[in-house]
């Protein structure tokens, strides 16, 4: 079995994929891998990014747009790896940040998944871990005023920016943007329930590995770049704030509208 299989999801991503795989085959060590990439828009012309040339890598062309969760877990049924890194194509990773990831899972062997810091362009710290909902975070973050409440003591607190984020931690769920997956802690060869087309599905991942008896690590010493478009927190972005509400609903009738369904 190989060691790390690395699963990338594309749609409309062109130039953050090259990026993306440029920095990967670069600095991913000299561990025994595969790279899968999932095309989820076929009329995209990736000619242009070089890396799909490479033996190690190969793309999968979904002939429609089947969902973020679905895509990866064709990427998942496809591939062998022990352990699975899951990176959005807009997440670039930093030297030694695979090897951090890979160490911190081999040696707690009672984690199913572990997180790196994820770094904005600037260098800034990405809040990308975060604590599970209650009610009123979910009001607070997804209702028309968020911005005016983002700096309230509930809002910064579900967003752990009470914490310094220096020391490898135990949390309750991370962005999917970035994530070593053991393949172990899935034993329905299934990564993510594609209920969830789009948003969610990182939380409900995380719950239902913690519910398993598995734990969600955080590793600061696993530095990457994400550009973090946030596609439904822009003006006028119609269709992904439609798929955020939706896989919100979708959330909460699958867990009876218990925000943190843990026992």
């Amino acid at each position: 079995m190989t060691l790390l299989s690395v699963v990338i999801v594309n749609y409309r991503s062109r130039e953050h994929l090259s990026a993306c795989l440029d920095a990967l085959l670069l600095h991913i060590g000299s561990c025994g891998f595969e790279i899968v990439v999932v095309n989820n828009d076929h009329r995209e012309d990736l000619s242009s990014v070089q890396a799909l040339e490479r033996p190690e890598v190969r793309i999968i062309h979904n002939p429609i747009n089947v969902g973020f969760g679905a895509a990866a877990n064709i990427g998942f049924n496809d591939s062998s790896g022990e352990f699975l890194l899951l990176l959005n194509p807009d997440v670039v990773i930093r030297p030694g940040a695979v090897e951090v990831l890979l160490e911190t899972m081999q040696s707690s062997k009672d984690a199913g998944i572990v997180l790196p810091q994820l770094r904005n362009p600037d260098n800034t710290l990405q809040y990308s871990c975060r604590r599970f909902y209650t009610w009123k975070t979910l009001w607070m973050r997804r209702g028309p005023w968020s911005r005016r409440l983002s700096s309230h003591p509930i809002v910064q607190r579900h967003l752990m920016r009470d914490w310094d984020h220096a020391s490898v931690a135990e949390v309750d769920w991370g962005l999917g943007a970035a994530m070593l997956i053991r393949r172990q802690a899935l034993p329905e060869a299934q990564l993510f329930d594609e209920r969830f087309f789009l948003y969610f599905e990182d939380l409900d991942l995380c719950l239902r590995l913690r519910r398993a008896g598995w734990k969600v690590l955080y590793t600061p010493a696993a530095v990457m770049t994400h550009q973090h478009r946030r596609d439904s927190a822009q003006a006028g972005a119609l269709l992904a704030k439609f798929h955020h509400l939706y896989s919100m609903l979708k959330f909460l009738s699958k867990y009876r509208f218990r925000l943190n369904p843990e026992v």
